[in-house]
């Protein structure tokens, strides 16, 4: 999660007992260096005690964490147990962290994630050359790729906020986390990450929700080309992908249809109408998709074919191509892929390889 630097010196934030009804769990909110803004991580007191999250690794953000600990009468290594939504830096970053401060941790994580999580680093985060690949498919010029390509190199040469933890227990949907006295469901919620999890308390309908809902932003949904060979049934040969946007709006439908009190998300303090997230979560895309459809109608003429790269054009005329294209083409092949599987988008591909939308 990289958009721009922001100043890391932050005051002690503690929110105690933030839900009434779950006097046992506790907010810190921990710096980033990002325009994000800090992170809100939970502390579920009793045995064992746990950590929901633990923010990036910095001096900044482990001096909050010690603070914010020891302001509720703990130390590093009196964490016995951290439940990761999921692998970026303001979630796993500070794990291993906590585990060398000498406690006798377990980690707990979604199994899709946990490859990830136990050999994490920047460029395996960053995977420049698969997203490259998929750029190109894509439509986006060789010199843009270029460009983007070094300016992502020099952001690995200078990160330090996150780094490998072993996963002792890989959990799936279903299956319940002890955490003090509380009994966490776990939901598995992709679209941000492949295994981005959800936490559910059932006894108050609260919901831990790292990046999924949060209280001031929507999140981007990642996509990328998994290493599989190309299905021969493709008569485009395309490599199969986790495809972020559809099973994002596919986890918020699975969310529509529960009831839920509270959410506690990672950013945006607490959302207190968790029907109302989940519906402006899947307003915000749903009105993207239509945007991109209109583009995609506008710039085709005749049979035309349109290139993910001319919609991209179309829809971000003011955006830096280097700087800010890369989570917006994201969003712009996940919408694409949403209106592929509704039949309103018709995909080939050109001579040189290039995918080519076709409006139905």
């Amino acid at each position: 999660m990289r958009s721009g630097s922001a100043p890391e010196a932050e005051p002690l934030r503690v929110r105690r007992a933030l839900v009434p009804a779950l006097p046992a769990v506790h907010q810190l909110v921990l710096p980033t260096p990002w325009e994000v803004g800090p992170v809100q991580i939970y502390l579920v007191e009793g045995d064992p005690l746990t950590l929901i999250d633990t923010g990036v690794r910095s001096t900044a953000s482990r001096a909050a964490l010690e603070a914010g600990l020891a302001d509720l009468g703990h130390r590093l290594s009196d964490v016995r147990r951290i439940i990761l939504t999921h692998y970026h830096g303001d979630h796993l970053g500070q794990a291993e962290t906590l585990r060398r401060a000498g406690g006798q941790l377990e980690v707990f994580a979604h199994r899709d994630e946990a490859a990830m999580i136990e050999a994490f680093s920047a460029e395996r985060d960053e995977n420049i050359d698969a997203t490259n690949e998929l750029f190109a498919e894509y439509g986006v010029p060789d010199d843009l790729i270029a460009k983007q390509t070094e300016v992502r190199r020099r952001w690995l040469q200078d990160d330090p906020l996150c780094e490998a933890t072993r996963v002792e227990r890989p959990v799936v949907e279903g299956d319940r986390i002890q955490a003090g006295a509380l009994s966490l469901e776990v939901i598995h919620a992709p679209g941000h990450t492949a295994g981005h999890l959800l936490l559910h308390e059932p006894e108050t309908g609260v919901l831990v929700t790292g990046d999924h809902l949060m209280g001031d932003a929507v999140p981007f949904t990642d996509t990328y080309l998994l290493p599989d060979a190309p299905d021969p049934a493709d008569p485009l040969r395309r490599r199969p992908r986790f495809r972020g946007l559809p099973a994002y709006l596919a986890s918020l439908r699975r969310l529509r249809r529960r009831s839920f009190s509270t959410i506690l998300p990672a950013h945006g303090g607490v959302i207190d109408r968790p029907a109302r997230a989940i519906e402006e979560a899947s307003l915000f895309y749903e009105v993207r998709i239509q945007r991109i459809e209109r583009a995609l109608a506008r710039l085709a003429e005749g049979d035309r074919g349109v290139t993910a790269w001319e919609i991209w054009q179309q829809l971000f005329p003011k955006a830096d191509p280097v700087l800010q294209m890369r989570t917006r083409m994201l969003m712009v092949i996940g919408g694409l892929d949403v209106l592929g599987d509704a039949g309103r988008v018709e995909v080939t591909r050109s001579p040189d390889g290039v995918l080519l939308h076709h409006s139905l």
